[in-house]
């Protein structure tokens, strides 16, 4: 069998896989919240063994993410077969103390190989291993973003660096960028911030976005963001 990330392959694929929802989900502390629950879904014919993992999400300025396995959270059961044409939930449950400001991880169930009576079953073509990747955060209650620009740096595009000065992670939909040098003022939306709108800013974290470029703005130029 191969990952789903590879692609060259001289036969015909056969996608079978499970279902994982929801693909966003937070556990609220301040209403007593502990845990999650996620569905996992086989709409298949065959037993499915799926393995769960969960990790903090470290985002970097390009977006990428560094997620080590956290110690904070535990997914019960980590391990399990899912029958044909059943579901089963998994709940991952909060194990450390109360944050100042919102946490943000990675739910990653992940298709394993399964045997039957020792071997591997048997099937023409090359079985895909599905992997689904949720968002889970842990918000402590009373907590709120604040999306500030840094910086704007002029060149073949604009450079746009964001920093989330908050406690909680903001999407930023709907964004409308205004930038002016004390004279002159541009408003940017729509198609003309493609590349920002509609991105995560996680708590704490700072982002580097490319839009298109604008031939009016110079270094002198700040800027500010408003979303929805």
């Amino acid at each position: 069998m191969t990952r789903k990330s590879l692609f060259l392959v001289p036969f015909y694929f056969l996608i079978t896989g499970f279902s994982l929802t929801p693909m966003s989900h937070v556990i609220e502390l301040d209403a007593n919240q502990k845990q999650a629950q996620f569905l996992l879904d086989n709409p298949t014919d065959e037993p499915m063994a799926v393995e769960i993992s969960l990790r903090e999400r470290r985002q970097k300025e390009d977006g990428t993410e560094d997620t080590p396995v956290t110690k904070v959270l535990a997914a019960f059961p980590p391990q399990l077969i899912i029958p044909p044409e059943e579901k089963r939930t998994v709940r991952v449950q909060w194990l450390g103390e109360k944050p100042k400001g919102e946490l943000a991880f990675r739910v990653v169930a992940e298709q394993l190989p399964l045997q039957v009576d020792g071997k591997k079953k048997k099937g023409s073509g090359i079985k895909m291993l599905l992997k689904y990747v949720a968002a889970l955060y842990v918000n402590p209650g009373d907590t709120e973003a604040n999306i500030q620009v840094v910086d704007v740096i002029p060149g073949e595009q604009l450079q746009v660096v964001v920093e989330n000065k908050g406690n909680r992670h903001r999407l930023l939909t709907g964004a409308v960028l205004t930038l002016t040098d004390g004279k002159e003022k541009i408003q940017l939306k729509g198609d003309a911030v493609k590349g920002l709108a509609g991105e995560n800013v996680l708590a704490g974290s700072r982002r580097v976005f490319r839009i298109p470029a604008q031939a009016k703005v110079t270094k002198d130029f700040k800027g500010t963001l408003k979303v929805d």
